[in-house]
């Protein structure tokens, strides 16, 4: 008898979920009654030692592990993971646990951390009209989900920002009311409650339109006790001392900002930094100004042409009235950093005027003391 008991926290839940197999199961459930709860995961398994007693109790970490093809995975037993709807990989907690890979496609559904969503037959491109929602089921402690984005290749907005073709729409959180165009190598957060609903729907929406449509999301959920969770409201949180900051479609051709965004990037404060520096690195090489209706509100305030101006940007008719930074920009003030990026309306042209560009591609570097 290999396995005589196991029970999974599968991602953030703060009750131990309890299975009996075989033998025993009334003292093997008092004894994990005894387990305190705690923000980790564990999973539990019992094995028989002819040596030292009938049973022994070895409990392994839900943690991430590494796959094939460098995909992540939970630490999970091999039945918990194949009824989630995981792969079973490489071994892990001293065999005692499989990797578990977890892979969603058009209408998959899984309660399993570390879930990559990703389109028809990935790495394959697609050209069809189609609706694809795959769902999430939340833990009753997550409070935020993570969206560290591979890829979304979708059909871009038009000059005003707008979605008219595909389009991802979320379930919850509101941030974003729509997502199209090409976005790569970022992340993003969604703020969930699981008390309003119990799943996270992406709802992927394709046209007739000719285009080479795919996508791959990594989706984990944070716990809210997690030192990991972004502050409230943040859409990207960036911890550590370098780094790039993009929005969605920001690799689109052309890379038109969205409309309908309202949200902040957030900038932790590292030990042993004083100042942040932050430099534009638009593919166009000039500035980023969203048209007035719109908002980028940098933090600080900062000098272009010689000129201080206010930390809020934007391009009324063509006429700069602020001016965000080409050249490097180093603020002294202490962390967290915030950028306020908000896209209400919908009827102004996102057309470059000048010498401004379409969309936030940002390079920050936190100086030492």
């Amino acid at each position: 008898m290999n396995e005589i008991i196991a029970f999974v926290k599968a991602n953030c839940s703060d009750k131990n979920k309890i299975r009996s197999v075989g033998f025993f199961p009334l003292l093997l459930t008092a004894t994990f009654l005894c387990v305190p709860s705690s923000g980790d995961q564990f999973t539990s398994v019992s094995r028989a030692d002819r040596f030292l007693s009938l049973f022994s109790i070895i409990r392994f970490k839900n943690a991430m592990c590494s796959g094939p093809s460098g995909l992540s995975g939970t630490c999970y037993t091999y039945k918990s993971c194949v009824k989630n709807g995981g792969r079973a990989t490489s071994s892990c907690a001293n065999g005692y646990g499989t990797c578990c890979v977890t892979r969603l496609s058009c209408g998959g559904r899984t309660t399993n951390n570390c879930t990559y969503i990703e389109s028809p037959n990935y790495p394959d491109f697609f050209n069809e009209a189609r609706t694809c929602v795959q769902t999430i089921s939340l833990n009753s402690d997550a409070c935020q989900v993570r969206l560290d984005v591979t890829e979304v290749n979708l059909v871009g907005p038009d000059s005003k920002g707008n979605c008219n073709n595909d389009v991802l729409k979320f379930s919850q959180d509101i941030k974003w009311t729509q997502v199209c165009g090409i976005t790569r190598n970022t992340h993003f957060y969604l703020d969930v409650d699981p008390t309003v609903s119990g799943t996270l729907d992406f709802t992927f929406t394709t046209d007739g339109t000719s285009f080479n449509r795919r996508w791959r999301i990594k989706v984990s959920q944070i716990c809210c006790t997690k030192l990991s969770m972004a502050p409230m409201g943040c859409g990207q949180y960036f911890t550590s001392t370098t780094g790039s900051i993009t929005g969605w479609n920001s690799q689109g051709n052309p890379d038109f900002y969205l409309s309908g965004q309202n949200y902040a990037i957030c900038l932790r404060q590292e030990l042993n930094t004083c100042s942040t520096t932050y430099l534009e690195t638009t593919p166009s090489g000039n500035s980023f100004y969203p048209v007035c209706g719109d908002t980028l509100e940098w933090p600080g305030v900062h000098q272009a042409n010689t000129v201080t101006q206010k930390d809020e940007t934007c391009k009324p008719g063509g006429a700069f009235a602020f001016f965000s930074p080409v050249e490097p920009y180093t603020i002294q003030q202490q962390g967290p950093h915030y950028f306020y990026f908000v896209t209400k309306d919908t009827s102004n042209e996102h057309t470059r005027i000048g010498t401004s560009a379409d969309n936030i591609n940002i390079q920050y570097t936190q100086n030492s003391c």
